[in-house]
C-alpha cells in the first residue's frame, strides 16, 4: 500500500483540527467573531483534502473496489477538486489574510462555488494546468508579503519550502487520475505544512509575529 495518501490525510487531519469553528455555540456574535471565516475556508479546504486521501486509501486497500467504474470517478473527482479547488481556497484564503481581509462565511461560500467554476470549465482544457500555476504563485506572493511589510523573517523558511513544492510542481502529471504513480499526494499534503505554520498559533499573515 502506498504511504503517500497518507501524507496528505495526516496534514489535512491537522489543518482541520486547526480550524475547527465554534459550531457547539448558540450565540451568533461569537459564530461570526473575528476569524471565524478564515476558519471557514480552511476547513473546507481539509474536508476535501481528506476525502481525497481516504477515497485514495481505500483504493489502495481494495483493488477490487478500485477496479469499480463509479468509485474510480468519484475518487477521480475528489482528487482534482483537492488540487484544483481546495488547493486554490487555502491559498487564497492565505493571501487574503496577508492583505488584512477579514472576510466572513458567505463571502468565502461563494468564493469556493467561484473556484468549483473555474475548475468546472478548465478541466478539459489547458487552462486548469494555468489556473493552477497561478494560485502556485499566488502562494509564493503570499509568503513574501509578510517579509516586506512586518519584516519578519520567520516567514522566508516557509517561503523557501513554497519554492520547492512549485519546482516539484513541474515533474508530476496532476491530470493523471489512478496512476500507479502516487507522489502527487505527498507533494498536496506537502503543500499545506507552510500554512499550519502560519496559523495564528505559530505565526500569523494577519499581523506582526
Amino acid at each position: 500500500m502506498s504511504i503517500h495518501p497518507f501524507v496528505l490525510l495526516i496534514t489535512a487531519a491537522v489543518l482541520l483540527w486547526q480550524n475547527r469553528l465554534l459550531a457547539s455555540s448558540d450565540n451568533e456574535q461569537e459564530l461570526n467573531e473575528r476569524g471565524q471565516g478564515d476558519r471557514a475556508a480552511l476547513l473546507a479546504s481539509s474536508l476535501i483534502f481528506m476525502i481525497a486521501a481516504a477515497l485514495a486509501v481505500v483504493g489502495n486497500a481494495s483493488p477490487e473496489l478500485a477496479s469499480d467504474k463509479d468509485f474510480d470517478q468519484f475518487s477521480g473527482l475528489f482528487e482534482q477538486l483537492a488540487l484544483f479547488a481546495a488547493l486554490p481556497l487555502m491559498v487564497i484564503n492565505g493571501f487574503t489574510r496577508v492583505l488584512g481581509f477579514d472576510w466572513d462565511r458567505t463571502i468565502w461560500g461563494r468564493i469556493l462555488l467561484a473556484i468549483c467554476a473555474v475548475f468546472a470549465l478548465t478541466r478539459t482544457s489547458e487552462w486548469l494546468d494555468y489556473w493552477l500555476m497561478l494560485i502556485l504563485a499566488l502562494g509564493a506572493i503570499t509568503f513574501v508579503l509578510p517579509i516586506i511589510r512586518y519584516r519578519s523573517f520567520a516567514f522566508i523558511a516557509p517561503l523557501v519550502f513554497w519554492l520547492m513544492l512549485v519546482v516539484g510542481y513541474s515533474g508530476l502529471e496532476l491530470r493523471s487520475t489512478g496512476t500507479s504513480d502516487q507522489q502527487h499526494w505527498s507533494w498536496l499534503g506537502l503543500t499545506l505544512i507552510p500554512y499550519l505554520i502560519c496559523s495564528n498559533r505559530w505565526l500569523s499573515f494577519s499581523r506582526p509575529s
